[in-house]
């Protein structure tokens, strides 16, 4: 009698996991995009209109829209969205809409389709030069959970990203510099800062006076901050979409570029806020 109480429960539950959807089918999981900016250091430029019409993600590093897009995922925004870059900072994001990807699986490209980009600087409107018509590749690896729905915002840092050349009639070449999280996965750091300063964020280790004060070649200085944000009129910041870790803070004026207040070990949690820097007070 036992041995049949056995036999029954094997098939039992033989036909239940036949029954069940395996984890590893990977049901389809929502995956949305979204854009933020870090601010420009020209106080002249007012306004970069950024227009996207594409996003294409794939689960390959090394893939090129030229293999075709049997091979790619893609959101096609039609008509292209014209985004105001300058307007997305302190932690605010514009949605670029969402894809339904296998769960499980892994990202490990996302390219933007950037159409124009046109800078306002002294109320005159430039057109920016873009790098390639392939888009703006982000190499990074993203898990795709096993079920729920999950954002990946891209960091479009347009400080870094435009170079200005020539004064009497300047021009605009972009050099994208961008980064990507998962927003569950972010944390962020909100605090005060001195009236009309900018708050570089420098992973662990990584901040040197020095070289960070100095000019590169394309005459852009704090070159190595992980992320910044300019403090509003009431001398709050906020700096958002942060990976976990140890951060150095350093509050910088921007007409002269010295340096007003510098914080080490400012810890950022994952999905959490640490609040309360001040950066304001002098030491």
């Amino acid at each position: 009698m036992k041995r049949i109480s056995v036999i029954l429960m094997t098939g039992l539950l033989f036909a239940l996991a036949l029954a069940l959807p395996s984890c590893s089918d990977g049901l389809p999981v929502s995956v949305g995009f979204a854009i933020t900016d870090a601010p420009v250091d020209a106080a002249t430029i007012t306004d970069v209109v950024v227009t996207v019409s594409q996003v294409a993600v794939n689960e390959s590093a090394d893939a090129t829209i030229a293999d075709g897009h049997g091979s790619w995922q893609l959101i096609v925004i039609d008509p292209p969205l014209a985004i105001h870059l300058l307007d997305l900072q302190n932690g605010l994001a514009e949605s670029l809409g969402e894809l339904a990807i296998t769960g499980g699986s892994q990202i490990n490209q996302i390219r933007l389709t950037v159409d124009s980009v046109v800078v306002t600087d002294d109320t005159v409107e430039y057109q920016a030069t873009l790098p390639s018509n392939s888009g703006l590749k982000i190499v990074n690896a993203f898990q795709v959970p096993l079920s729920g729905a999950v954002v990946i915002t891209v960091d479009f840092d347009l400080r870094k990203s435009l170079v200005r050349t020539g004064e009497a009639t300047p021009t605009y070449i972009l050099k994208p510099v961008l980064r990507a999280i998962v927003d569950n996965e972010a944390g962020r750091i909100s605090g005060s800062a001195p009236l009309g300063s900018v708050v570089y964020a420098y992973t662990a280790g990584s901040w040197v006076e020095a070289t960070e004060t100095a000019a590169n070649a394309d005459g852009l200085l704090f070159t190595g901050a992980y992320t910044s944000a300019a403090a509003k009129a009431d001398g709050s910041f906020v700096l958002a979409f942060m990976d976990a870790g140890s951060y150095s803070l350093v509050a910088v004026n921007p007409l002269d570029n010295t340096i007003l207040k510098l914080l080490d070990d400012v810890v950022v949690t994952e999905g959490a806020t640490t609040p309360g820097v001040d950066l304001a007070s002098a030491d």
